[in-house]
């Protein structure tokens, strides 16, 4: 035992230098608001709109091994006088996309992507009640492809895609949620798997010590059992988001949007566009 904390010690310098090069950690923390105040029918209405943002993302890239992690959260809501409360934004969602090389020409790399997708609190969709991981998607990627650098990676900027072909495997976890093909709530589980397109996206560039231009976007689609005889079994999510900093001000745009038959007749679409503050750490 002593013999290994002697090799730790005279090696570490060495293992956490090579892991600093090859690390990447960012994280952000964004704050805004909306005061609205108008009269109607000889009355003062006050609306006052709060939209809360995390985002955290890690990568570790060396010859033949990339792995790739996000995890970002968005919460807003309405505040009214003699109201409760109205969610407007709700989004838990968690990456991690680790990869091997398998071929240099052509450069083809074995991906598996673990995607989480689920809500903080109590919402509806369309007359259905949500809240945390009711339901929850867990969704398991193995898929063939590539991530490319569209520039040249430095210190200011980044521009990469990971794209690809494969197949998931979707685990449903739910409460008292239903999907539209169940004639009863049979289990809190329910598993779908189909073939697989994923596109991922990421675009950084800082300009200067106080004006940076980010942009993420991530997609992915399941072509269920049946797809192509029922619409009703595909399924396409993706989420954009772009930031313009200046100082501490930030211009957010997040568009969050999900295709889904059997979770909801119609697609979710949720924009927002919020002038707020953002911490970096």
């Amino acid at each position: 035992m002593k013999n290994l904390i002697l090799l730790f010690i005279l090696f570490f310098p060495f293992f956490n230098n090579v892991f600093s090069q090859n690390y990447r950690f960012n994280g952000k923390f964004n704050f805004g608001g909306t005061y609205n105040s108008f009269n109607t029918d000889n009355t003062v209405n006050e609306n006052f709109e709060i939209l809360l943002s995390f985002y955290l993302f890690n990568n570790y890239n060396s010859e033949s091994f990339l792995f790739d992690s996000d995890f970002f959260i968005q919460y807003g809501q309405i505040i009214r006088k003699n109201h409760n409360p109205t969610k407007t934004q709700d989004q838990l969602i968690l990456n991690l996309i680790p990869s091997i090389k398998l071929l240099n020409i052509p450069s083809i790399r074995l991906f598996l992507q673990t995607k989480g997708e689920t809500q903080l609190r109590k919402g509806y969709i369309d007359d259905q009640v949500t809240n945390f991981a009711d339901p929850l998607f867990l969704t398991n990627t193995l898929f063939l492809g590539e991530k490319s650098k569209i520039l040249e990676q430095t210190d200011t900027q980044e521009f990469n895609i990971t794209y690809g072909l494969g197949y998931s495997f979707q685990n449903i976890i739910r409460n008292k949620f239903n999907i539209s093909d169940e004639i009863e709530h049979s289990s809190d589980a329910e598993f779908k798997d189909g073939p697989t397109a994923v596109f991922n996206l990421n675009f950084s560039k800082l300009f200067n010590n106080n004006l940076s231009l980010m942009c993420s976007f991530n997609s992915i689609m399941l072509i269920k059992k049946f797809t192509f005889e029922d619409s009703n079994h595909l399924r396409f999510t993706s989420m954009l988001l772009a930031e313009l900093k200046l100082y501490f001000v930030t211009f957010m745009y997040t568009n969050r949007f999900v295709l889904d038959k059997e979770i909801s007749n119609s697609p979710q679409n949720n924009n927002s566009l919020i002038l707020g503050f953002t911490i970096n750490f």
